[in-house]
């Protein structure tokens, strides 16, 4: 079964100081995913595999340079860990190396993903919403119209108290249509990204 490919970082910053009596939407976005580098995290996205079964995707990211992803398609599940260009994979529990060219598809997710976070595009600031019964800090991104015709925008939502991103969702501007795209962000303090074979020190192999 072919599964998709991996999902690219939403941002492509510097420290963010908040305007006396205006939201800055575009650098409070920014500052909540400078925040979220700051120590592991966790990114869950369900969609749709190429064979029209239900597809989870799961990140595991721990800063500067080691992912952990798996996912899962019926009874299939796949993992890959990468540690800056190192990468290994199992399907149902069997690691391997990664070859060259597959590893360096991994070792360039990795790279973008810790580049230092940047807003491409400004964020109206919604204020405090509501998302799947909770309350928010909500920013959104300009409406686009697709060549379908459909009117869509991001919106992040950012949880009010940590100040870190809890959702990143693509879809109608009002939410009353489809969801395109939905990432799901958490916080685990029990991420350890550990190689799962070799004894290099593979922060020292760049």
């Amino acid at each position: 079964m072919r599964l998709k490919l991996l999902a690219l970082p939403l941002l492509a910053c510097g420290a963010f100081v908040p305007a006396a009596h205006a939201c800055d939407g575009r650098a409070e976005v920014e500052a909540a995913f400078v925040k979220q580098h700051e120590n592991p995290w966790r990114t869950r996205i369900v969609s749709e595999s190429d064979a029209g079964l239900e597809q989870e995707q799961v990140f595991d990211y721990q800063p500067p340079n080691r992912m952990h992803r798996t996912v899962k398609v019926g009874d299939q599940v796949v993992e890959t860990i990468g540690v800056n260009r190192w990468a290994w994979s199992a399907d149902n529990g069997a690691w391997g190396e990664m070859e060259a060219p597959h590893a360096r598809v991994v070792a360039i997710h990795i790279l973008n993903t810790f580049q230092p976070p940047k807003a491409s595009v400004d964020f109206k600031c919604l204020g405090e919403v509501s998302y799947e019964g909770k309350t928010y800090l909500g920013y959104q991104s300009p409406p686009e119209t697709g060549a379908d015709g459909a009117v869509l925008a991001r919106t992040i939502y950012v949880d009010p108290e940590t100040r870190l991103p809890a959702f990143n969702v693509v879809g109608t501007p009002d939410g009353s249509g489809e969801t395109v795209h939905r990432e799901e962000f958490s916080y685990p303090t029990d991420i350890n990204i550990i190689p799962p074979m070799g004894n290099r020190d593979l922060n020292a192999e760049q």
